[in-house]
């Protein structure tokens, strides 16, 4: 009995050697095949459109937003910067704007600027950073897009928000989409096909040398004007009517019609190649100053000192709810939504409010990671913060709390001493 126990363990032994080695070779052939495939795949997007892989690899890091010199090529958009007044802060509680100065600190913040009665009360950047740091304020650029659209309509070159896309988008009338308006697009109710993050024609948005053509070929998946899916292509086509309807370059009718008469220092656009197309829903980089100034005509209704820059009732009708969302204007947000969370589409992930603001007025610039300009008229406040964007994307729902900093600072406001009040 002994002797075969002795001889049976071997024989055990070697069997399951053998079926080690067998799932062994099992996932080695699967690995290969995987890498194989990768690679196939990557090579199919180079093949397709060699840029995208290029600047996915010389990009910026993940996260980065002071990295912009990266995003190549690009285009000035002059300005002329204006000298800003600036006072000691007697207007807000001290405590409050520690307050907001914490959060700012918390969440990698490069700049938090506060305007309120008619000066610059606090301006502060991060190590490494200063009032000329540029930074991307990704899709905060829309806004920027919806300013120009009423200075184009004001200067004749669109008739009216109501007149079909198509006009200027020829590519569009003899499909579905001749029927989709400015107003859908400014309103983020064109009811094109949402562009999923990481798929091929995402990419191609973004990163593609081509996105003029991206942006034409997106199909209609819903009637227009049914419902709010806020979607990078809107302000892309946007960009492309502006273009065409100018006749120049998208970055020249910008700097002539508006940015060189706000006060706002050089900025720039990324194009998607020499002598291409601005990216429009992303990617003018500006400085926290620069981005001031934009807030500053929001809450000045158009004008700049004696330059009525944008009509006032195109202001007005920009921070005028959307039938398709009430916290959605032209290109703008615009106050608290009904819960803690504010939908952007049915594919992406949510905005984050712990509270409603304490203010019924306010309206803000959003740009991915928490880029912000808060707009309060009623209390002559605007503030500015940009900063880094997590990295941790299970995080990012709630990594920006959109009431923290605007909240802290309004109820920190001083109220005007009597004396003060105009009769």
């Amino acid at each position: 009995m002994r002797l075969g126990i002795a001889r049976s363990a071997p024989r055990s032994s070697s069997a399951q050697q053998a079926s080690v080695v067998r799932v062994l070779r099992w996932i080695g052939k699967g690995l290969l095949a995987s890498v194989a495939v990768l690679i196939i795949v990557v090579l199919g997007f180079y093949v397709a459109d060699p840029v995208v892989i290029r600047r996915m690899i010389t990009g910026p890091a993940m996260g980065a937003v002071d990295q912009t010199e990266r995003n190549q090529p690009q285009e000035a958009v002059s300005g002329t910067e204006a000298a800003i007044a600036t006072a000691t802060n007697t207007t807000i509680d001290p405590a409050a704007i520690a307050a907001a100065e914490r959060y700012a600190n918390d969440t990698q913040s490069v700049a938090l600027l506060i305007w309120h009665r008619g000066a610059l009360r606090y301006e502060k950047y991060w190590p490494g950073h200063d009032r000329n740091t540029r930074t991307d304020p990704f899709s905060a650029h829309k806004s920027v897009v919806g300013l120009l659209m009423g200075a184009a309509i004001q200067d004749g070159l669109i008739k009216s928000v109501d007149e079909p896309a198509a006009n200027y988008l020829p590519e569009w009338r003899h499909d579905s989409r001749r029927d989709i308006t400015i107003r859908d697009l400014l309103q983020m109710s064109s009811g094109l096909e949402i562009v999923r993050f990481g798929t091929w024609a995402s990419f191609q948005l973004t990163l593609g040398s081509d996105i003029t053509d991206t942006a034409l070929s997106v199909p209609a998946e819903h009637p227009h004007g049914s419902e709010f899916q806020y979607l990078n292509v809107n302000a892309q086509l946007l960009g492309i009517i502006l273009q065409r309807a100018a006749g120049k370059r998208y970055s020249q009718y910008l700097s002539e019609r508006l940015w060189g008469r706000i006060g706002a220092p050089t900025a720039y656009v990324w194009l998607d190649r020499e002598g291409g197309m601005a990216h429009t829903f992303c990617c003018i980089y500006t400085t926290a100053r620069g981005w001031l100034q934009v807030g500053l005509l929001l809450k000045n209704q158009g004008r700049f000192q004696d330059d009525q820059v944008v009509p006032a009732q195109w202001i007005a009708d920009m921070v005028t709810p959307a039938a398709t969302n009430p916290n959605y204007g032209y290109q703008i947000w615009l106050g608290s939504p009904p819960g803690q969370e504010r939908r952007y589409n049915d594919k992406t992930i949510k905005a984050y409010h712990s509270e409603p603001f304490v203010a019924d007025d306010v309206v803000f610039i959003d740009g991915f990671g928490g880029q912000r300009v808060y707009v309060v008229p009623s209390q002559d406040l605007v503030i500015v913060r940009t900063g880094k964007v997590v990295q941790d994307l299970n995080a990012l729902a709630k990594n920006w709390d959109d009431a923290r900093i605007p909240n802290a600072i309004l109820r920190g406001i001083v109220p005007v001493p009597a004396t003060d009040v105009a009769p």
